[in-house]
């Protein structure tokens, strides 16, 4: 590749990152009224010919964003969710694991729960089932359909971040007593629910202050009390 095509593609990135940026931020902090095509070129300072170089609709760009952030979740909760050897704590981890990105990341949250973004066929909804699974079949959790159990404790996370980005008193407590309830609803017994809390608030501070786990940009200003 010559220097002429590298940066022609760098350039046409860079443009269309721009786009999916404004669209995220748009759907992020508007309620009520949905966005339109003007105002996500008014928004990313493009004209409406470069707007539709890269995509044919609204709907488009949702998707993309949709698909976007959910690549990147994946790839972000894998390296702190994949060293921890049992289900319970992977379950624990994971579910604070998106409140605390809701607590330091607001567009992000903003965007990914609203109805037409929030998806429960990706990669880490996989995950959740997966690990439920497992955790059924060695005697940890307790629920009788899988289907059901996956779609409640993706849905409350759902609900957390929404609480968590709106503000919750004392939100590292919030935090706790939802990964609490969240153990609870498959089946955890109550030693069970504290350790995940604790384990949950610590296994996360480590992996923010970068002790072998890469954490992003966003997860850097990450306290030791999950920021209250």
């Amino acid at each position: 590749m010559n220097h002429r095509t590298k940066v022609a593609e760098n350039k046409r990135a860079a443009t269309r990152e721009k786009l999916l940026d404004a669209a995220m931020r748009l759907f992020a902090e508007r309620t009520g009224q949905t966005p339109v095509i003007d105002d996500v070129i008014r928004e990313a300072n493009v004209s409406r010919g470069t707007f539709y170089n890269y995509f044919d609709s609204l709907d488009e760009v949702l998707a993309a964003v949709s698909l976007e952030l959910s690549d990147q979740m994946t790839k972000e909760i894998l390296p702190v969710h994949d060293v921890l050897p049992e289900p319970w704590q992977r379950l624990a981890v994971g579910f604070r694991f998106f409140m605390v990105r809701a607590m330091l990341d607001p567009k992000w949250a903003g965007f990914v729960t609203r109805e037409d973004a929030w998806q429960y066929d990706t990669l880490v909804a996989k995950h959740i089932r997966s690990d439920l699974e497992q955790g059924k079949a060695c005697g940890q959790f307790s629920f009788d359909r899988i289907d059901v159990a996956t779609n409640f404790i993706t849905g409350a996370s759902a609900y957390c971040i929404q609480a968590i980005r709106h503000g919750v008193p004392e939100p590292d407590l919030y935090m706790d007593a939802q990964v609490k309830m969240a153990l609870a609803s498959v089946g955890c017994d109550r030693d069970v629910r504290e350790q995940g809390a604790a384990l949950s608030r610590s296994h996360l501070q480590s992996w923010a202050n970068g002790e072998g786990m890469g954490a992003p940009p966003w997860a850097q200003s990450l306290s030791a009390d999950d920021g209250n």
